[in-house]
């Protein structure tokens, strides 16, 4: 780094260093000035009113930062389990669950990421120990919000492949559809469940509906096809 960088860096850093100090300075005058006016004897209206607008504007300045910080963890933590970078994620979003501890969503975020670091863990216990916090997580996003659809979904898959309970992720599925009879996402779950455990015709009467949701042409309705086509020749269903 040479000079003229060097010196334009302490300028800037000097600049950061006056503004957050003068915010915080400003912030403990008023403060020291609350605590004096509240410590006399005789106490002005006007005086205590004055007082009582400036510690709103410092609580509110500071709601504004909480917000702001919960919202950044909550979206970082979801660009960290994108790329794949579960812990990071779960930092991320446990200091987002510190701010919002009744948050729903970020409960569901939990769940999702404590389950792909429970895919990802080498040791059983390990793997264990992630899909009992995942499934905590998810049940208390859907107590505190029973018609969060991704959370429901998330926990019907969580009890199918962490858990082995088929009637459970089943129920959860069946839920999801008493709401949103076309939900796609649980058509295909439970066509993969009822597979997986040997219900071909109940897994392939999902994939016909699929059939008649989807549109013309998509992706997913393909895949909903190759299933049927899949299904019936296991079913020894021969199409002429």
């Amino acid at each position: 780094m040479n000079f003229k960088n060097t010196f334009l860096f302490l300028q800037l850093g000097l600049f950061i260093f006056v503004i957050c100090g003068c915010g915080n300075i400003n912030e403990r005058r008023t403060i020291w000035k609350s605590k004096r006016v509240l410590a006399q004897k005789s106490k002005d209206t006007a005086e205590l009113n004055k007082i009582r607008g400036r510690l709103r504007r410092i609580i509110d300045m500071k709601l504004q930062a909480v917000e702001l910080l919960e919202s950044t963890n909550r979206l970082l933590g979801r660009k960290y389990m994108d790329l794949g970078s579960y812990n990071l994620a779960r930092e991320a979003l446990e200091e987002a669950e510190f701010l919002k501890p009744s948050s729903a969503f970020i409960k569901k975020d939990l769940g999702e990421c404590y389950y792909f670091l429970a895919l990802s863990a080498l040791m059983k216990e390990e793997k264990e120990k992630y899909f009992f916090i995942s499934r905590q997580y998810y049940e208390t996003a859907v107590e505190l919000a029973p018609d969060f659809i991704e959370a429901r979904y998330g926990l019907g898959l969580l009890l199918f492949f962490g858990f082995g309970d088929e009637l459970g992720a089943i129920a959860e599925m069946k839920k999801i559809q008493a709401d949103e009879p076309d939900n796609v996402e649980a058509h295909f779950a439970l066509g993969r469940f009822y597979y997986e455990i040997d219900e071909l015709g109940k897994s392939l009467g999902e994939y016909i509906t699929l059939t008649r949701i989807l549109p013309r042409g998509s992706q997913k309705k393909k895949k909903a096809e190759e299933n049927i086509l899949k299904i019936n020749r296991e079913l020894g269903i021969h199409e002429k």
